[in-house]
């Protein structure tokens, strides 16, 4: 079946179950999948969460200062000696736990009786708490920056950080992108218990372009929710593609340091105590063992700073709120697997009158990302226009079928306000 046929097929369902956008954090962790190359290799990721970069020396109270590429020396010099504890005394400070509740969906089967005559209880919506890890990567007058993974943050309710001291506090979300699975949040100085911030600092930040296979790696993070804990080993091998859930990372360094479930967004570090990645996923099999990966930090860490540099938008007025003007319809993971699509949010109409009809969205685009920020679904894009007013000029990456490849493209909408759609 072509990607045509197959996006009418997905017309003929919007129009079904597809409603006008209001136009106005993964909520789980990826979900177990077979990774590429092992039969029966199981990928399991481990935790959820993002990162940062560049130093600026201007302004300091408004532009966030990057971890510390430049130091004249690192804190810590690896001598050769089993015995790293120096080098994690020195870099601990800089890595946190991250708890996030979330909410989940579960069937409810009556049983019994009910099974019997074909009856159940439909679905059940409970809330409950995921662990990962994150990294200290930036700072400003105002907040501390905090890279971790996409999938540890998505969807969440309530993010609350705990530190190296064990003192906590609340963390928003500042930026997201669910195909690089990074994320930077953010805590506000003013919500630091007293002391605190003696206690933490801004990891130092590393070169990953300039790993070689063989070097020793130290990684730590929130292992099992049971608080930091640090392993040790080699890189194992540079530039590996791992695919899980539909979707494929690619260039990442695998490591036989153990990373187990809730270190996924924690530190990988280098013998000198320099963040070299971001830890995100491992091999789960019988027949593999020590294989975990992590994110390199030289290959995100302009993204992240972007992140670092978003400002946080508070919900408007409802009378202030900016709006499209689609009917979209969510691709979701399963969708997207089926008719080998984006994942995101497909405009099946376009309304007339709208913004979306004086800029270059097309009908049948899927929107991926709304101001730089990844899009999953229609309720994550009408959460973000919340924060939005008309007026404003927002740009939107969509994934468009030209031929029968998508290639990405993207558009600049200027929000209109409801009462000027009528």
């Amino acid at each position: 079946m072509s990607k045509v046929l197959k996006v009418i097929g997905i017309i003929a369902l919007a129009a079904v179950v597809g409603g006008v956008a209001g136009l106005s954090m993964y909520a789980v962790t990826k979900s177990t999948g077979v990774l590429d190359s092992y039969k029966n290799a199981v990928a399991e990721v481990v935790g959820e969460d993002k990162d940062v970069q560049e130093a600026k020396d201007q302004d300091k109270d408004s532009e966030v200062v990057m971890g510390n590429q430049d130091a004249a020396a690192p804190e810590v010099v690896y001598t050769g000696s089993s015995d790293v504890s120096a080098i994690v005394d020195a870099a601990i400070p800089s890595v946190v736990s991250i708890t996030g509740t979330k909410e989940y969906q579960a069937y409810n089967s009556l049983g019994g009786w009910g099974s019997l005559f074909g009856m159940d209880g439909g679905t059940q919506t409970y809330e409950a708490q995921a662990a990962g890890s994150g990294i200290i990567i930036g700072e400003d007058g105002d907040e501390y920056m905090i890279a971790t993974n996409n999938h540890v943050v998505a969807d969440a309710k309530e993010l609350v950080i705990t530190f190296v001291d064990g003192t906590t506090a609340p963390a928003t979300i500042k930026g997201t992108d669910s195909d690089k699975d990074v994320a930077v949040i953010s805590v506000k100085k003013s919500d630091l218990e007293s002391g605190t911030e003696k206690n933490i600092k801004v990891a130092n930040i590393g070169d990953s372009d300039n790993l070689k296979v063989g070097e020793g790696v130290i990684a730590i993070g929130n292992a099992l929710g049971q608080g930091l804990s640090v392993t040790t080993g080699i890189v194992s091998a540079l530039d590996k593609s791992v695919s899980a859930d539909g979707s494929t990372s690619e260039g990442l360094i695998q490591t036989d340091a153990a990373i187990n479930p809730g270190n996924s967004g924690g530190a990988l570090l280098n013998m000198a105590g320099e963040l070299i990645g971001i830890n995100e996923a491992k091999y789960a099999s019988t027949q593999v063992e020590g294989m975990g990966f992590a994110i390199p930090i030289s290959s995100v860490l302009s993204l992240i700073e972007d992140f670092s540099n978003n400002e946080v938008r508070e919900a408007v007025s409802e009378n202030e709120q900016g709006y499209i003007g689609i009917q979209g319809q969510t691709i979701d993971e399963q969708m997207a697997a089926s008719y080998d699509m984006p994942q995101g949010v497909y405009v099946y109409k376009i309304v007339e009158g709208a913004p979306a009809e004086n800029s270059d969205l097309r009908e049948k685009d899927i929107i991926t990302k709304f101001d730089g920020q990844s899009i999953k679904d229609m309720e994550e894009l009408q959460e973000k226009l919340t924060g939005y007013k008309g007026g404003e000029k927002v740009k939107i990456t969509v994934q468009r079928l030209e031929g029968e490849e998508y290639r990405e493209v993207e558009v600049t909408v200027e929000l209109a306000t409801k009462t000027e759609l009528g």
